[in-house]
């Protein structure tokens, strides 16, 4: 696993490097508090910076609902995932908003996914890494669950730490 570390001179919240170096976040966003402070963090170290974010918010699909078998309820838990994506990515716009950062703070996007979480968020990584090529800093940063059961079965950011080639930020 890759980190961001920090020096002597560096503060938290800002990144190594050359500052007009482009430098893209993949932030995993549901709403959940650890996720609004992995946003609030991603916004803050690209402050000034030339890239942008990437928030994406992915829909975990139970296995039956993906392949279509359950019919009328499927169409059900897809629509709710719509509306969620659409409170999900106004809560988003409202809170950058009232941030009053600039350069890649205020240049972001949002999107929706559907499968498995970790999956879809190094997939982003890569779409950006192949966009915008070698030189661009590409990072992962991601809450940390919330949830005690995550401890035994596994979490999104241990799968991220596992299988990743970007620096991954968690953030409690």
């Amino acid at each position: 696993m890759n980190t961001l570390t920090t020096s002597r001179e560096q503060t938290a919240g800002t990144l190594v490097g050359s500052s007009d170096r482009p430098t893209y976040a993949v932030v995993g966003f549901d709403g959940s508090a650890s996720s609004l402070r992995a946003l609030d963090t991603a916004a803050r170290m690209l402050n000034d910076r030339p890239g942008g974010m990437e928030i994406v918010y992915v829909a975990h699909l139970p296995a039956m609902a993906a392949a279509g078998l359950v019919g009328e309820a499927s169409a059900d838990m897809l629509q709710s995932f719509d509306d969620t994506t659409r409170e999900l990515a106004d809560e988003v716009l409202a809170r950058l908003q009232a941030s009053h950062l600039r350069a890649a703070a205020q240049r972001w996007h949002f999107q929706r996914r559907d499968g498995a979480i970790a999956d879809n968020l190094i997939a982003v990584a890569d779409d950006l890494r192949l966009r915008h090529g070698p030189d661009a800093a590409v990072f992962l940063i991601v809450g940390r669950s919330e949830h005690g059961y995550h401890h035994v079965l596994g979490s999104v950011p241990t799968a991220l730490e596992r299988h990743v080639h970007y620096p991954v930020i968690v953030i409690p």
